[in-house]
Formats: structure tokens, sequence, C-alpha cells
């Protein structure tokens, strides 16, 4: 749905109206993800905002979401509410995405919470094994489903590539490299470091005909598998 107010007013106003729209229960509101770097898209990328919110019930959630009736049409995802213990205890099931907010984030409000935390390499590993076989799994029935249309394979691919890339900087991270934030450097990073060629997730080509996207479609799978295969053994550098 194409953004009915300027990306920038987006951007500035979305998360300082979460911020009072929650009060005094905000102990921090964050922006983060590609609206904190160069690969932020004006009208394709979604901004994205976490909060932690204390108490967090069900009048801090209506709260939530008279403010998302306005914003939900102007490109502004669902925010992310957590309470304060969720931000420690979370860490042992999606570190991933806790370990990109910390990366890829502006404190709006608040107090600076997610900048101190640390995940077990072992949580990070095993999120990225449940990613990418998970999804794996999942992009073969969704293949089955939409084989009669290239251009929705193509748009499966396309959205799919996002969560591969969060796996591929679990993995990075779990070699002793920093959290990748540059989308477009990825890839690229993970290819030197495990010595191998992802040309498809390095490109993903919207232009391709419709031959070349079912062709594609079994290089990405392969790519994919190879990606589950080094997240199942996955760790330090030796």
């Amino acid at each position: 749905m194409p953004w009915r107010m300027s990306p920038e007013r987006v951007v500035t106003e979305a998360g300082a109206e979460l911020a009072t729209a929650l009060g005094a229960a905000a102990r921090t509101v964050v922006r983060y993800g590609s609206a904190e770097t160069e690969d932020f898209r004006p009208g394709r990328s979604d901004v994205n905002l976490a909060a932690v919110v204390e108490p967090i019930g069900f009048t801090q959630l209506q709260q939530v979401a008279q403010w998302y009736a306005r914003w939900w049409r102007h490109g502004v995802a669902a925010p992310l509410l957590l309470s304060a213990s969720d931000l420690v205890r979370s860490l042992d099931v999606f570190p991933l995405e806790l370990l990109d907010i910390q990366a890829r984030h502006r404190t709006l409000a608040g107090a600076e919470l997610f900048g101190g935390l640390v995940a077990t390499p072992e949580a990070v590993r095993l999120e990225c094994e449940r990613e990418a076989k998970g999804k794996l799994l999942r992009l073969r029935g969704l293949y089955l489903e939409l084989a009669g249309s290239m251009s929705a394979i193509r748009d499966l691919m396309v959205d799919s590539r996002k969560t591969f890339l969060h796996v591929m900087r679990g993995l990075l991270y779990l070699r002793g490299a920093g959290w990748e934030v540059r989308g477009h450097a990825v890839v690229p990073a993970f290819e030197r470091e495990h010595r191998l060629s992802m040309p498809v997730l390095a490109t993903l080509a919207l232009g391709s005909d419709d031959a070349a996207v079912a062709a594609r479609f079994a290089d990405y799978l392969a790519e994919i598998e190879a990606l589950a295969a080094i997240a199942d053994t996955a760790g330090p550098p030796a």
C-alpha cells in the first residue's frame, strides 16, 4: 500500500506518538531495522518500532491498538511490545531479532535498554538452525501451492530472503564477525567466510522471465539447503 504521508514525517512522528500513547508505562521506545540504515527504501520498507512496557496488560494493548489504527496505512509495522522480563528472558528464544534491534536502533523515548544485551552462542545457533530449516520446509510447501504462478514464486523468493539474511547475520556473528547492518553486504561476507557462492541470494533480480524464475528457484532451494546444513553445526572458527 502506498504511503499516505511523506516517509520523513512517518519516521519522525510515529515513534513519538507511540511513546505518548503508552505514557508512563513506556520504559523505552526505539526505532530499528532498515529505517536506521542506508537500506531504507521509502514506499517499500516498513518502519519498525519496539517498546519495553511496564506494566504490559490489556489496557496498554488497547492504547497501542488505537495508535496503530492511525499508522498502519503509512508503512508502519505492528510494534514489538516487550515487558522488562521479556527483554532478558527472550534472549534464549529469539536472539537474532534482539541482536538485530541492538545493532540497528535509535532510542526515541525512555532509557537505553537494548544496548547491553548478550546472547549465548548456542541460543544464536539454535535459532539459526530453526529458522533455516523451518523456512526451507515452508518454501517447498509454498512452491507446490504457487507452482502455476511465476510472479508469485518470484515474490516468495524476495520476501523469504529477509529471513535468510537474518540467519546469515547470526552465523557470521558466531564466527566472530560483528552484526552486519548493511543488507547488501551480508551475502558477500557470508560467501567469503564460508568459501561458497550464493548468487541467487546475492541478487534475486526481479526482471527475470518466467523460465528464469523457475530455474532460479531450484538454485535458491539449493542455496537454502546449504545454509541449513551450515546452521546445523555452526560455531566459532577452529
